[in-house]
């Protein structure tokens, strides 16, 4: 499974700004080194951070996070002229789902498992127990009798990634970083700095 975090941006004043100042000066190639420049920071950084916006939802530590996604990270803008255009940073999460021991997992001596896959919840899992059947994981009797078990999961990380608060703080991240970026891009850019 696989979720997009899709940022767009199509009107904002620091577009406008660039789209002005840019847009005459080397056909239009000025406009698009600053606006690609400008995203890939803005990437960037939110798949530096997705871990820990993650962490801060999710009882996952971001190195356990970090170690079962898989990203993809793709730039889509208008071309020379932007104004009308779309101008986005795409973020794909994907990974298999999670083993629940992995998540805040605790188990008392009479044999009894309380997990907490998100902040504020979790419980007390009947018929659960932790076991080393290839790798430490929480299992679950299905009936009365000891078989059939199974082992038990939890979100992946695209799951996570989909959570209100995770979406919310990938998004304000890419666009906060995007419209602090383009003016030092602008700047750069018309002074001669690079192209």
């Amino acid at each position: 499974m696989s979720n997009m975090v899709y940022i767009e941006d199509s009107g904002q004043f620091n577009l406008e700004r660039a789209n002005k100042l840019l847009a005459g000066i080397g056909g239009g190639e000025l406009l698009r080194n600053a606006l690609y420049n400008a995203l890939n920071r803005a990437g960037v950084k939110a798949r530096k951070e997705a871990a820990a916006f993650a962490s801060k939802e999710y009882m996952i530590s971001s190195s356990g996070f970090k170690k079962h996604v898989k990203e993809k990270y793709h730039i889509h803008y208008g071309g020379g002229k932007i104004s009308g255009g779309v101008v986005s940073c795409e973020l794909s999460f994907a990974g298999s789902v999670i083993p629940l021991i992995e998540f805040r997992t605790r188990y008392s001596r009479d044999g009894g498992v309380n997990v907490s896959v998100k902040r504020g919840g979790g419980g007390n899992l009947d018929h659960a127990f932790i076991a080393s059947l290839g790798g430490t994981n929480v299992y679950e009797r299905l009936g009365k009798s000891r078989l059939p078990i199974e082992r038990k999961y939890g979100p992946s990380a695209a799951h996570m990634m989909m959570d209100e608060h995770v979406d919310e703080q990938m998004e304000k991240t890419v666009v906060d970083t995007f419209n602090s970026r383009i003016e030092h891009e602008i700047t750069r850019l018309l002074n001669g700095w690079g192209g």
